[in-house]
């Protein structure tokens, strides 16, 4: 068992066991001692973290840049903050809960279709359509089989941030490439946000600033 502070405060620990272990661990109530639970099928991997404020106001942050984006760029989009995922065929009660998630376009339109219908068939719709942006806002050493895990997820994309002392950095990864998860230089599921984009911008999300984050997106859009 590892216990650490990640970049922005929280407090992680992490545990690992054998994978066919995994399915009787995941029985046990995981949420009752941490706030957000990772815990891996494929690798045995069980990490427990418990945010900071901190954290907390920049996941909150992506919430508002994703929608403010979307809004400028036409692409709908549905916030499932800590939503816990998993594939249909993985053992009950694992898979990963993100710092932000998101369905786009089409899929936050079939989301709300199925969400209409009923808890069974939003239930149904979730278990097999994976969210199309993943956010971790905080590094840490519990988050190294996150991008492998939302890859065999089928998440098309994933925004890793490290903002901590004189450390400012995001990367966009392209979960589904040949050879993934790769680093890419523009999103593909909110084109154009660049990682120097999304750490200006968020900024301005978590500070509040609304209106002049519109303005900043507005003029980022007209430059491209």
């Amino acid at each position: 068992m590892e216990c650490s502070i990640g970049s922005m405060g929280s407090r992680y620990t992490v545990c690992r066991f054998f994978p066919v272990d995994i399915p009787r661990l995941a029985k046990l109530d995981w949420n009752s001692v941490a706030r957000r639970v990772f815990i891996d099928p494929a690798t045995g991997v069980i990490a427990l973290m418990s945010p900071s404020s901190t954290h907390e106001e920049y996941a909150r942050g992506a919430d508002r840049l994703v929608e403010t984006l979307g809004e400028r760029i036409e692409v709908r989009s549905v916030a499932l903050g800590a939503t816990r995922w998993r594939r249909r065929e993985d053992p009950e009660n694992t898979g990963a809960e993100p710092d932000a998630c998101y369905y786009l376009g089409k899929s936050a339109e079939r989301r709300t279709q199925a969400r209409r219908q009923g808890p069974e068939a939003l239930q149904a719709f979730e278990l097999d359509t994976p969210p199309d942006l993943v956010v971790e806002v905080e590094r840490s050493r519990g988050d190294e089989t996150k991008p492998e895990f939302y890859r065999r997820l089928g998440v098309p994309e994933m925004w890793r941030l490290d903002i901590s002392g004189n450390t400012r950095e995001a990367l966009i990864l392209d979960l589904q490439a040949a050879d993934g998860p790769v680093e890419v230089s523009v999103s593909v599921v909110l084109h154009p946000a660049t990682p120097a984009f999304v750490l200006e911008a968020l900024e301005l999300a978590v500070e509040g600033r609304r209106r002049d984050l519109d303005v900043f997106v507005e003029a980022f859009l007209s430059d491209g």
